[in-house]
């Protein structure tokens, strides 16, 4: 596919694009809409063959110039192909999705990730105070208001801190549930907001592990096409 240079990003990361490399494709629209796992079996010139995708054991209904994104992992970092199906060949005995990048793909850092509202009910667990308070700490029923593959803030109300205070460097530990699944995950307080009534505190998540960042990235990525959408 024909790329404007000046559009070039200081790397170029198609060369990750390569045979036996396990991802997923994301249909961002239409009643096929989701996520389905796959893996790329062969490049021919600038067409990439992606192992069919599968919805419920059958093949996945697919047509000519369909967008999709595929999501692979490499080491710490996630990569984002934006792609359009040219054709599928499914006579073979690996049916194969053949299809074109269309431009460069992004590497997605954790810290440069878009940060999206979430509004979950969390619980919070203040290690620090417990270290200056033995045996008085409890966990804090809290709201997370906005996350990313970085961090979080989260709001606590006074009633729900009765004595607590939070300071920048607090170490704490996190308890929420992110895709039907409970996490615990520690960080440390970075910018604090006290009002007359509650605690706002952004945290610097530890670094994540692969399953708590994978979920993470596809909610924020569900999170931002929904946002794209509705602008």
């Amino acid at each position: 596919m024909a790329r404007n240079s000046k559009d070039a990003p200081v790397l170029d990361y198609t060369f990750k694009l390569k045979p036996g490399v396990n991802g997923e494709i994301i249909i961002n629209a239409g009643i096929y809409k989701g996520r389905y796992l796959s893996r790329v079996e062969d490049m021919r010139g600038e067409m990439v063959g992606f192992a069919h995708p599968l919805m419920k054991g059958v093949l996945l209904p697919v047509y000519r110039d369909m967008d999709f994104t595929f999501t692979m992992e490499d080491g710490s970092a996630l990569f984002m192909f934006e792609m359009v199906v040219r054709r599928s060949e499914t006579q073979s005995g690996l049916p194969i999705m053949w299809a074109n990048n269309q431009g460069y793909p992004k590497r997605v850092q954790r810290r440069q990730f878009l940060r999206v509202p979430c509004l979950w009910p969390i619980f919070v667990y203040h290690l620090d105070y417990e270290s200056r308070n033995p045996m008085l700490a409890d966990w804090m029923p809290a709201n997370a208001i906005d996350i990313s593959l970085g961090g979080n803030r989260f709001r606590v109300l006074d009633e729900d801190a009765p004595d607590i205070v939070f300071e920048s460097g607090d170490r704490v530990l996190m308890r929420f549930i992110l895709a039907e699944r409970e996490y615990l995950h520690p960080g440390t307080a970075s910018r604090i907001v006290h009002s007359d009534r509650c605690w706002e505190v952004g945290v610097v998540f530890d670094s994540l592990s692969s399953t708590m960042e994978k979920k993470l990235f596809e909610y924020i990525r569900q999170q931002e096409m929904i946002w794209r959408e509705e602008s």
